[in-house]
């Protein structure tokens, strides 16, 4: 029975049958459905404790709250959120394969009408046993894809789930208890392999993959963004000032699914952004978007892609980078194509992906900005002074490699030398 189970957890003292006859009595007498065969439903409980703070005993209800590690804002308290420890800014937190299908099966029991979507009505359900409805505020809210009705698709909800476990791991799995993961709560999370690692590997074995996203004002930017999650495109500019994300999954050839999280990076936050020396440890490929109708916002957007290229010399934390031609549909400005070829040509990037105005055939992009993150040891791009500083490196171990294998001879010849003569002696 719940209330003897709960009894003897937070009080260490079960109840007498009379006892539990009585509080049985006092729950079927105020509530219909409060009690059942098994002892007190969901209902009867919270009746118990509502009654239990109306008669001024609020210490049994805080008492039983602290025993299941809620502190006193009502919340998981960290130390028994088991979040793995990332040891290396450059890498990440990924839901495990048993959390995904936890959270599958979730949102197949709360789709009640069974038409692939979650109605606010029915997504509410499933956080009405957590302090806060987690997807209602920035960053989260219209983060993910929706129905022309606005209910949520399973994309929608695991995307949702994979921003909040990379942004917020601890919050993640403080929800996933509070909605019902019966798992060991170790076994939800996983660390990532450095992305260093995998550079050095030629490969990854990650699922979710961040994209920043850099442009000058009214580069497509934030179109891109809505189109990633299925938003109609709109002509009306509307700037955008804060950090935004979005996140979708992409299907790859070959069949397999990866999450993407592109990040909108605004025009004048960069800056901020870059003086974090640890800003691109966690990005795993950047996209560069300008109006290729616009000579400015290339210039501008060339400029932007050097700074980060700079940066990730510097810090050790490159990235697969990528130039977007949005607007490609309008007449380029003059020398556009050859202007865009040279500087690819200069840092070692693949060409411009052309993308029209209302990005009508974007889907490819995100296959393309997926496929650069599978591969981080590709299209990073160099400058003169990392080209440079490369070479002065070669240099550097040439040399000493050269100097390390002649004194490797000179101390073979001597000990050569001196065993000789010393046979010569004898």
């Amino acid at each position: 029975m719940l209330c003897n189970y709960e009894q003897v957890k937070c009080f260490n003292a079960p109840l007498q049958p009379a006892e539990i006859v009585g509080v049985k009595r006092v729950v079927q007498e105020r509530i219909r459905g409060g009690v059942s065969d098994l002892g007190l439903t969901l209902e009867g409980f919270l009746f118990l404790h509502a009654l239990f703070i109306e008669k001024g005993r609020l210490e049994t209800t805080w008492a039983v709250l602290r025993k299941f590690g809620y502190n006193d804002e009502l919340k998981l308290r960290d130390d028994i959120l088991p979040v793995p420890t990332k040891h290396a800014p450059d890498q990440t937190v990924e839901l495990t394969n048993e959390a995904i299908d936890f959270l599958r099966g979730i949102f197949r029991l709360y789709d009640s009408d069974n038409d692939g979507s979650l109605q606010p009505s029915e997504f509410d359900d499933i956080f009405v046993t957590a302090p806060e409805s987690p997807w209602t505020v920035d960053p989260y809210v219209d983060a993910a894809e929706r129905t022309p009705q606005g209910n949520l698709t399973i994309n929608g909800f695991l995307s949702e789930w994979a921003l909040m476990t990379t942004l917020d791991p601890s919050y993640c799995l403080a929800n996933l208890i509070c909605i019902g993961y019966g798992g060991d709560p170790t076994s939800a999370l996983r660390v990532t392999r450095r992305r260093s690692v995998d550079r050095k590997k030629k490969q990854t074995e990650k699922n979710v993959f961040h994209c920043f996203v850099f442009g000058p004002k009214k580069s497509g930017k934030s179109a891109l963004l809505n189109s990633f999650i299925g938003r109609p495109f709109s002509s009306n500019y509307t700037p955008t000032n804060d950090v935004r994300y979005v996140a979708n999954a992409v299907e790859q050839i070959g069949g397999s699914q990866k999450t993407l999280i592109l990040q909108e990076i605004p025009e004048d936050g960069v800056k901020k952004l870059l003086s974090n020396k640890e800003c691109l440890a966690a990005c795993d490929v950047a996209v560069f978007l300008y109006d290729s109708s616009d000579e400015y916002s290339w210039k501008r957007s060339r400029e932007l892609l050097l700074d980060v290229a700079r940066r990730g010399e510097e810090s050790g934390y490159g990235v697969p980078c990528l130039l977007i031609a949005a607007k490609d549909d309008l007449d380029p400005f003059p020398m556009s194509l050859q202007n865009s070829a040279r500087v690819t040509q200069q840092l070692g990037m693949e060409a411009p992906i052309p993308v029209g105005v209302k990005l009508r055939d974007s889907k490819s992009v995100f296959s393309r900005i997926v496929s650069a993150a599978e591969h981080p040891h590709l299209s990073i791009p160099e400058t003169e002074k990392g080209k440079k500083r490369k070479r002065y490196r070669r240099l550097v171990n040439s040399s000493l490699m050269f100097v390390s294998v002649g004194a490797a001879v000179a101390v073979v010849g001597l000990a050569a030398y001196r065993a000789y003569a010393a046979r010569k002696n004898t």
